[in-house]
């Protein structure tokens, strides 16, 4: 009776002990995983005018329709944005006498990339009125930008592009 007493505590001990150590790994390997995914994508961006960097203009970020920042740049330097990822954003340029620009910006990583191989991403945008947009698409955004799993990285959409400019 004594003998199957202890083989019954043993057993319970043996069973909460592999519990308490499967439970910890499980654990270990959720936070793993979840330190893994990609949260923000960061963006050096800038405003050109006639190819050059251009200062006093405007860069207005928008989250899922939701103004998130306004930044006033007085010298001609790229601003860091930092988007977090899974959501969808829309980045206003604005220089006085010049046409707004907007650029469609989709943060949702395709599922299994874990790292982007470019980061930053360098987005420059044109303020000069001289374009090759379609005359009838001028108040499109001018570039939609997504993560490309295969490059692994943030890049233009080609089709979009081929779509509004001649």
């Amino acid at each position: 009776m004594f003998l199957k007493l202890q083989l019954t505590l043993i057993t319970k001990y043996m069973s909460t002990t592999l519990h308490k150590i499967l439970s910890i790994a499980l654990v270990v390997l959720v936070s793993t995983h979840l330190n893994a995914q990609i949260k923000t994508l960061d963006i050096k961006a800038s405003a050109l005018v006639e190819d050059k960097n251009t200062d006093n203009y405007s860069v207005i970020v928008y989250s899922d329709g939701i103004l998130k920042d306004s930044i006033f740049m007085k010298k001609s330097k790229a601003i860091d944005l930092s988007l977090e990822s899974g959501k969808l954003y829309s980045i206003v340029f604005k220089k006085a006498n010049y046409a707004d620009k907007i650029v469609i910006v989709d943060t949702k990583i395709p599922s299994g990339l874990r790292e982007l191989i470019e980061d930053p991403f360098e987005l420059q945008i044109e303020l000069s009125q001289s374009t090759t947009v379609k005359q009838d698409l001028s108040d499109y955004p001018v570039a939609v930008l997504t993560v490309n799993k295969k490059e692994k990285s943030l890049m233009a959409s080609e089709t979009y592009h081929k779509f509004t400019h001649e």
